[in-house]
C-alpha cells in the first residue's frame, strides 16, 4: 500500500511541521479526489484480475483524505490527532506488510487454510470493513473510531492479501 504510506508521511510531517503546504489537504478538491479513489477501488472490486492491495491502497487513501479534509472543521490545526494517526497508520501498514503480505510465499498449507477459514467463517467481508470505515468518517465525535476501522481494514487486507496469491488456481 504505497499511497497510503506516502500520503500519511506527508500528511504528519505537513501537520506536526504546521507547514503552509497542509492546506492543500485541507481544501474540498482533496475530499473529491479521495471519492473518486473510493469509486475506482469500489469499481475494481468487481475486476477480479486486478490486484488486492491496489484496491485497498486506493480505498484506504481516498478516507485518509476524506478524513483530514473533513475532521479539520471539528479539530484544531494543532491536534496531535493529524500526526499521530497519519504516523501510526504508516508503522501499522509497513509492518503489515512486511510480516505477513511480503512473507506469504512461505506460509504453509495448514496456515492457508486457517486464514481461509477466519475469511470465510467470522463474516469479515470487505462490503462491511469498508462501509464501517466509511461510516466512522462522519463520527466525528469519537475521533477513535476511524483509526479502529482502519486496523480491521488492515486485518482484511493481510487476509485478501495472502489468500490471493497462495489460493490454488
Amino acid at each position: 500500500m504505497p499511497l497510503f504510506i506516502i500520503l500519511n508521511l506527508c500528511l504528519s510531517t505537513l501537520a506536526q511541521s504546521q507547514h503552509e503546504f497542509q492546506a492543500i489537504f485541507k481544501v474540498a478538491e482533496s475530499a473529491y479526489v479521495g471519492v473518486l479513489f473510493i469509486s475506482i477501488a469500489s469499481v475494481t472490486t468487481v475486476i477480479k484480475k486486478i490486484p488486492v492491495g491496489f484496491k485497498f491502497d486506493l480505498f484506504a487513501s481516498g478516507t485518509l483524505l476524506i478524513w483530514f479534509y473533513r475532521w479539520h472543521h471539528y479539530y484544531r490545526d494543532d491536534a496531535p490527532m493529524f500526526y499521530l494517526f497519519p504516523f501510526f497508520f504508516v508503522i501499522v501498514t509497513a509492518t503489515v506488510s512486511l510480516l505477513f503480505v511480503n512473507r506469504r510465499h512461505r506460509f504453509d498449507d495448514e496456515t492457508i487454510q486457517t486464514l481461509k477459514y477466519y475469511s470465510d467463517n467470522l463474516r469479515f467481508y470487505n462490503i462491511f470493513i469498508f462501509a464501517a470505515v466509511i461510516g466512522s468518517l462522519f463520527l466525528t465525535n469519537h475521533f477513535i473510531a476511524y483509526p479502529v476501522t482502519i486496523v480491521f481494514l488492515m486485518l482484511r487486507f493481510i487476509l485478501s492479501s495472502c489468500l490471493e496469491k497462495n489460493t490454488p488456481r
